[in-house]
């Protein structure tokens, strides 16, 4: 009979380390050729040749071309635009100050008459009325007074016909004024057509007589308008005479006319 003896369990099998990769094989790299020689801009710094495409020298990075600021229409990054200023507003100023100043140095070097002449251009102006009046001669119905009553419809006429060269209006004041201008209003009226006007004056002196007994002569010309002004600048005037010379307009039937003599001072307020 067979041995029923029991049999030995198997053993158990001992711990076992886990596996540990192996390490990478190297890659083995197939060898290139070397770079061919560029040939073209040497570099400023090494003197390595660089191809004309490069714009930094590929042994030591050395900039290649030229790094300046070209000109442009606009600034770059970094720069502050220039403002754009009209030079010659800025000339214009100069010169007007300039002047100015001239004036006001001219007047404290040159004294009392050209300080005056700088107080007359800024003064504010008055207007002063005749006290007397009278002509050389008159038309029938056309006085002196005429030219002094502050209409300009109404007028002095010469009474003669042509320029009437030498014939003179005069007026006076009542005491010394120191004139500055003088509004001359040619002609009848500013509403009469100018076929029917009678002649306006062209020529004429400004005798001027002061109060110390000086005479000053001051000629002009005038336009063949309405009201027009011109400078006297007297100091102490007591009269102004006007003494005609020539005249637009003048015919055999034709006198020359005068509708308005103004005169304007400083302002003592």
């Amino acid at each position: 009979m067979p041995d029923a003896s029991p049999t030995a369990p198997p053993e158990a099998p001992g711990s076992v380390l886990p596996g540990r990769p192996d390490p990478a094989r190297p890659r083995v790299r197939t060898p290139q050729a070397a770079p061919e020689p560029e040939d073209g801009t040497p570099c400023p710094t090494c003197a390595t040749p660089n191809a004309p495409r490069r714009h930094f020298c590929y042994s030591c990075a050395t900039p290649l071309t030229d790094t300046a600021r070209t000109e442009a229409e606009g600034p770059y990054a970094g720069q502050r635009p220039r403002l754009h200023r009209d030079r010659t507003r800025w000339i214009a100023r100069a010169v007007v100050a300039a002047v100015i100043a001239a004036v006001v140095v001219g007047g404290i070097i040159g004294g009392p008459p050209a300080a005056r002449a700088v107080q007359d251009h800024f003064a504010k102006r008055v207007q002063v009325p005749a006290a007397t009046w009278k002509a050389s001669h008159s038309g029938p119905e056309q006085g002196p007074k005429l030219a002094f009553d502050g209409y300009s419809n109404t007028w002095w006429g010469t009474g003669y016909s042509g320029a009437s060269d030498g014939q003179y209006l005069e007026a006076g004041f009542g005491q010394p004024t120191d004139l500055l201008n003088m509004v001359i209003t040619p002609g009848a009226s500013a509403r009469t057509p100018q076929a029917a006007d009678p002649a306006r004056p062209h020529e004429f002196d400004l005798l001027v007589t002061d109060s110390a007994g000086k005479r000053h002569l001051l000629r002009y010309r005038l336009n063949d308008g309405g009201p027009q002004k011109v400078d006297v600048r007297v100091r102490n005037a007591l009269t102004v005479r006007l003494v005609l010379h020539s005249a637009y307009g003048t015919t055999e039937t034709k006198q020359v006319a005068i509708a308005e003599l103004e005169f304007f001072s400083r302002s003592t307020g």
